[in-house]
């Protein structure tokens, strides 16, 4: 579809900075701004928002240079700040659109207009309190440097579909639902182990952390939304947290069993569709799609004209749903993992294994339900990965063609490299089995990341 929309939006905002020697540094800005794209009431569409911020330079304290040049820089930072997103919904009227109702008859067909949404008079900005504290050094004449950050953020007005009471007549609708709460560090480490006139190399490790968790939330949720690989929200939890139907093993056939809603066990016994508060706390929380722990680790070497750049990235503290590969009943068109080589084929295998049966059409015969047993392992723990992965990102390979060279052909420089990207993952949760933990496809894992090779030739002339 291509729609137009329009919206009018206005804004005032101030700045100071102050100064002194250089040393100590402070800055204020002040902002006022409003749209009509949001609720119609004043507080909802004017919002005034704020930050506060200052650094301290100890390098440009006389008593710092007696540390020079051992420790070459120090640089103190702090910030304090109120800020608003602009949601990408907007009824701060009602929206009305236009259908042509149904009739017995083509020839009877007419228009009519419906109102699709009802006026929000009251929706208004997401909202976030942010605290930053960091640091910025360097030692031995500024060849390791560091940089260090930490900060706390309270979200809060935000945006998310709730259910009314459906006064109106509309049962759900956006309003400003829910509150969040995280805090993490970021830490930046620059080294240059050796320089020498034909060689040198350096060293670049970044690391973050961050973690969050949904301390209001007035909307509703059933069990396929909180089992579904994409993450979803809940109090007390992750903002995109994974939960899993509890996994009791197989039975004598080989089908698998389960926790269900109603504190048994049972097999096709899993109502997906239940959005009781009391029905939903069978789940297993299994854990955050988000990695909680990630950055890289790459060094660079260089020798006269050649340049040698080994690049990892890695990332940890996730979890993965498996693809939902298992069913009732399978074709031959049916592209099998390799777990199934260790599925269950005679009584007693589930002792060892756990992964269910192929079933037969006996089995399905007896039980029309049985697909509802395959559905709830695939979104059982028992399909839960270890998302932390180490990968070799990139590997590359420069030459830089001498000048003499250069100027002999009438070229102002000249430039080989050999890049490969993507070459393979260094560690990666065995329960995988080939699937890449870094890309997601809906209820699962996407295929391998691709291998590259790129050869580049750069000339100036």
């Amino acid at each position: 579809t291509l729609t137009n929309t329009s919206e009018r939006s206005v804004a005032f905002f101030g700045n100071a900075t102050y100064s002194y020697k250089g040393k100590y540094n402070l800055n204020g800005t002040l902002r006022y701004e409003g749209t009509n794209s949001l609720g119609k009431s004043r507080s909802s569409r004017w919002l005034p928002t704020w930050n506060v911020s200052g650094s301290w330079n100890a390098h440009e304290e006389e008593w710092f240079h007696n540390f020079n040049p051992t420790w070459s820089h120090l640089t103190l930072k702090a910030s304090y700040s109120l800020t608003g997103d602009r949601p990408s919904v907007s009824n701060a009227y009602a929206i009305i659109k236009s259908k042509n109702p149904w009739r017995p008859s083509t020839g009877a067909n007419e228009s009519s207009l419906y109102v699709s949404s009802l006026a929000n008079s009251e929706l208004t900005y997401e909202k976030k309190h942010e605290l930053n504290l960091g640091l910025s050094t360097g030692f031995i004449d500024n060849r390791i440097n560091v940089e260090f950050d930490w900060y706390r953020r309270n979200n809060f007005d935000l945006i998310g579909v709730t259910n009314t009471q459906g006064i109106g007549g509309e049962i759900q609708k956006f309003g400003n639902v829910a509150s969040m709460r995280s805090h993490g560090v970021e830490l930046s480490l620059t080294t240059k182990n050796i320089v020498t006139k034909d060689f040198s190399w350096t060293t670049n490790f970044i690391y973050s952390y961050n973690k969050n968790k949904v301390t209001d939330l007035k909307t509703t949720k059933n069990v396929m939304q909180l089992v579904s690989g994409s993450g979803f929200a809940q109090e007390g939890y992750p903002v995109r947290s994974l939960f899993s139907i509890p996994f009791m093993g197989l039975n004598e056939e080989g089908l698998p069993t389960f926790l269900d809603q109603d504190g048994n066990i049972s097999t096709t016994g899993i109502y997906f569709q239940t959005s009781d508060p009391e029905k939903l706390k069978f789940l297993k929380y299994s854990g955050s799609i988000d990695p909680t722990d990630l950055g890289s680790f790459g060094n660079i070497f260089r020798y006269k004209d050649f340049t040698l750049n080994v690049y990892i990235t890695y990332s940890f503290g996730n979890v993965i749903r498996l693809d939902p590969v298992f069913s009732d009943e399978y074709t031959d068109l049916t592209a099998t993992p390799k777990e199934f080589n260790n599925r269950w084929t005679v009584p007693g295998d589930e002792n060892r294994t756990n992964i269910p049966v192929i079933a037969s059409m006996r089995q399905n015969k007896n039980d029309s339900h049985l697909d509802y047993a395959y559905n709830a392992y695939n979104y059982s723990d028992a399909r839960i990965a270890k998302g932390d992965f180490i990968r070799m990102k990139e590997i590359s390979l420069a030459y830089q063609v001498p000048a003499k060279v250069t100027n002999a052909l009438r070229l102002s420089n000249a430039m080989l490299k050999l890049q490969a990207t993507n070459l393979f993952l260094i560690y990666a949760d065995k329960k995988l089995n080939g699937q890449d933990p870094e890309f997601f496809n809906t209820g699962g894992v996407a295929a391998p990341t691709p291998k590259q090779f790129t050869l580049t030739v750069n000339l100036g002339f």
